[in-house]
């Protein structure tokens, strides 16, 4: 089982991910931007990695610290350094293909609208096999 919750904003951690197993639970913990962080909550949350194995049992918590750089350079807890990077060797032909094609976006879209959708109408709303829902056809 995969759980996501992005975008709460006003929790410590604004994602959270976690994978339930045979063999036990795996979380990572995502804070938001820093410069977001409120000054009068302290230090910004760290990223952590939280290992909670059935055998034998026991959560290990591990701090994922972030490269300072890489904060800066944008958000996302410095993924954002690494989509310019990726960006970047694209420009100058070192790379030829893309980590995200027009389609990963294209489908991307489609799910967000058909979130969208199904929390207007209240009702579940089915992708076709191309990605899309009939609101929003594909390309």
């Amino acid at each position: 089982m995969l759980e996501l919750c992005m975008f709460a904003e006003g929790a410590r951690y604004q994602e959270e991910v976690s994978a339930i197993g045979p063999k036990g639970k795996i979380e990572a913990l995502v804070p938001g931007p820093g410069r977001f962080w409120p000054r009068h909550l302290g230090a910004a949350p760290t990223p952590k990695l939280i290992i909670s194995p059935r055998s034998p049992k026991g959560p290990e918590l591990r701090d994922i610290p972030v490269d300072a750089t890489l904060l800066e350079a944008g958000d996302h807890n410095g993924s954002t350094f690494y989509q310019h990077q990726s960006f970047l060797a694209l420009v100058r032909k070192a790379k030829s293909v893309p980590d995200v094609t027009l389609s990963d976006g294209w489908k991307a879209v489609a799910m967000g609208m058909a979130a969208q959708e199904s929390a207007r109408s209240g009702q579940a709303v089915t992708l076709n096999s191309g990605g899309s829902f009939p609101l929003f056809p594909d390309p």
